[in-house]
């Protein structure tokens, strides 16, 4: 059981490059427009080519930092997560991340590769460590991502039903106070469904290029003796369960439950595949409407999600909220918190 009683979301914070319309996109063929009537997408953050992911991170880490009054100094993990790594091979982006925000030293630093869902873990990982490691007052959790070039991912097809956004994004976790208290966070996992993302190679023999999403599931379902209903059907389940979990975990009931954050997906994605399990949770409706903006950021997501359902209002002093997050694998998580 993961819960605490001291642990505290300091603060966050959100790092941007400018939004291409996605009218544009579909003008000039880049996006299907069945795609974009499906989703209901109106923009999607585009960075510059030459703009590293790992600049979103360090920006958005330097901004968490000042609004939650500490210096890197104190900061004793830094857990860097992402779901494409474009760091040459034998290189550490954690250390990149340090030497960006001017700062080494003597704390523990780690980078996550569980794809969207690497936050939650991060968070539950940050929690335990300011736990029982009383020299630093805070930890620091960043996701960052750049979905190019096309040659490797298309961040408008590689997922028919969720054009993906580029950008990165921040949270500092303490021991004394911030914007929300961390009540409890769950994860669970559900290999019999990770070869949906894997497709037909085996681990280990590399990757086809571009990665496409649909290619991978179609080749999955041709050879597996799950069909595509009973994934799909383990994968909603799934939701529910997790939601349960971090609740019990925290002993708080349902009734009291304001708003469930969601990953920032499509229209059809949300309403097929996450409603319906949702039960009387009412999603944050103000991340709904900036994901429309944005676009998927993979692993920030959580955490993009969670400061505008705060910095909107929607979410206000003594509410209590669930962030869902889903990574490959398949992995399930759930951070319940009460907002300050």
């Amino acid at each position: 059981m993961a819960r605490w009683g001291n642990i505290h979301i300091a603060a966050t914070a959100v790092d941007l490059p400018p939004v291409v319309p996605v009218s544009e996109a579909v003008a000039d063929g880049r996006y299907p427009s069945k795609l974009a009537e499906r989703t209901q997408q109106r923009t999607v953050a585009v960075a510059p080519e030459e703009e590293a992911p790992g600049a979103f991170a360090a920006r958005a880490a330097k901004a968490a930092l000042t609004r939650a009054g500490y210096g890197f100094d104190e900061v004793g993990l830094l857990v860097h997560t992402s779901v494409l790594d474009p760091s040459p091979r034998m290189s550490n982006p954690v250390m990149w991340l340090e030497r960006e925000m001017g700062s080494g030293g003597f704390r523990d630093v780690a980078q996550l590769m569980n794809g969207c869902d690497g936050v939650v873990n991060g968070i539950r990982w940050a929690a335990a460590h300011l736990t029982c490691e009383t020299e630093h007052k805070a930890a620091l959790i960043t996701a960052a991502e750049s979905w190019q070039p096309k040659e490797v991912i298309d961040r408008w097809t590689v997922d028919p039903d969720t054009p993906f956004g580029d950008g990165g994004a921040a949270l500092v976790l303490a021991r004394d106070n911030g914007i929300a208290r961390v009540l409890a966070a769950v994860s669970r996992t559900q290999p019999k469904l990770e070869g949906v993302h894997r497709g037909p190679r085996a681990f280990g023999q590399g990757v086809s290029l571009p990665v496409k999403l649909s290619e991978r599931s179609r080749a999955f379902y041709e050879t597996s003796d799950i069909s595509r209903d009973e994934a799909w059907k383990m994968r909603g389940d799934g939701i529910g369960i997790v939601i349960d979990k971090v609740l019990a975990d925290a002993g708080v009931a349902r009734g009291r439950v304001a708003r469930i954050v969601l990953p920032f997906r499509g229209r059809q994605v949300l309403e097929e595949e996450y409603f319906p399990y949702l039960g009387d949770l009412q999603p944050a409706r103000s991340s709904e409407e900036r994901g429309r903006e944005i676009g998927h950021l993979g692993g920030a997501d959580p955490i993009a999600a969670l400061h505008y359902a705060i910095t909107s209002g929607e979410l206000s002093s003594g509410d209590h909220a669930i962030v869902f997050s889903e990574g490959v694998g398949i992995v399930q998580s759930a951070v319940l918190v009460e907002v300050v």
